[in-house]
């Protein structure tokens, strides 16, 4: 599995550092989702799902859903 976050489309509502702060945080210039941690184990796999639904600019993508053996987590977008 392969969650991709787009910085491009992030309005820096903070949610998701909020809600995983071991796994994200803010640019401190404008806010933008920074990732920490992108290997992450099974039991944070229902957190995730909860961050990716409730982020209000939908700046997150899952691929690859069903293949749960390795789960990363990917940042695209400008830096």
């Amino acid at each position: 599995m392969r969650i991709v976050v787009s910085t491009d489309k992030c309005v820096a509502s903070g949610s998701c550092a909020l809600a995983s702060p071991q796994i994200f945080t803010q640019r401190e210039s404008d806010g933008v989702v920074h990732v920490l941690n992108m290997h992450l184990s099974q039991n944070i796999l229902q957190k995730m799902r909860e961050v990716v639904d409730a982020c209000p600019a939908q700046a997150f993508t899952i691929e690859d859903e069903e293949n749960t053996a390795e789960i990363t987590l990917v940042e695209e977008g400008e830096a």
